[in-house]
Parts: structure tokens; sequence; C-alpha cells
């Protein structure tokens, strides 16, 4: 209860101390924190976080600290932003700039791509290794043609690579 008790209490404001935390409970805090950004499985964290508590209990304050250190982390985020924001623009830019000084060498580079993720896409679509996939726009598409696909259609084309161009596993 008073785990939720603090939550309400540092959404609504109501508690003037919640950045007053002594050293311990500080690091405990930044460490739950710390598991809870790392992109770590859902049993991984879970299983850190128990370490965590069980060593240390589990308080008030430690709550209301981790409440602090995720928001902390979220401004963060917010602020970088802004900056990413920019580095993809630039990096688009140079891209741009990289493609028109090399021409040849930016085809050949899409090319390859295009090489790599047409399995991808060819399954995607729904062209199988073992024909159409049911329920998928392949199979819509099949069916538009009543039974009898003509031959050299472009519905025959990529089904032929669907079955013969795989996606590495």
């Amino acid at each position: 209860m008073y785990i939720i008790k603090s939550i309400v209490e540092y959404i609504w404001g109501r508690s003037a101390n919640v950045h007053q935390t002594d050293a311990r409970t500080s690091a405990v805090a930044s460490d739950i924190v710390n598991i809870l950004l790392t992109g770590e499985t859902h049993e991984d964290i879970q299983k850190r976080l128990k370490e965590q508590v069980d060593t240390n209990g589990w308080s008030e304050s430690i709550a209301k600290a981790i409440l602090h250190g995720l928001n902390d982390a979220i401004k963060a985020g917010a602020e970088m932003a802004g900056p990413a924001a920019d580095a993809l623009m630039k990096a688009k830019e140079a891209a741009v700039k990289f493609a028109k000084d090399h021409p040849v060498f930016a085809t050949l580079l899409a090319l390859g791509v295009l090489a790599i993720l047409a399995p991808w896409v060819l399954e995607m679509l729904g062209f199988g290794e073992l024909g159409p996939i049911a329920g998928s726009f392949a199979a819509r598409w099949q069916a538009t043609y009543s039974g009898y696909v003509p031959r050299g259609a472009l519905f025959t084309y990529f089904q032929r690579l669907g079955m013969k161009w795989h996606w590495p596993r």
C-alpha cells in the first residue's frame, strides 16, 4: 500500500521531500532505474529487481527515488529528441550527397539492400516456399485469377521467387 501511496503522491506532487534521499537509497534507486532502462528481457529484469529488493528491502523513500530517477530519464530522452532529429537530418543530407557524387556505387548498394530484403518482402506478401500463404495478399491476388494464372503474369514471377529465394533463418 505504501508503494501505491508513494506513486500517487509523487504524481500529484503532494510530497515535499521527493528529492531528499540518503546515499544508500539513492544508490539502490539508481541501480533499479538502470536495471529498468537496460533493455534486457522481462525475465532478466524481474530477476535483477527481485535481487535488489531482497538485498536492500523496500521503502517509501526508495520508491520515491525510483520515480524521480525514471522522471529524469524521461526528461533526458525528451531533451535528446531535438539533437537526434538533427543528427538524422545530417545523415540524410550526407547520404543524398554521397548518392549524387557516386551514383554507380549508390546503385550497387541499393541493389544489394534489395537483394537482402527481397526474400523477406516476398514472404511478408505471402509468397511462401510451398505456394501462396493462406489469408495473405498473395492468396487474395491468386483468387482474382479464378483458378487460372496466366503464364508470364507478375504473380507467377513473384511466386517463383518466393519458392526459390528463401529468407535466411
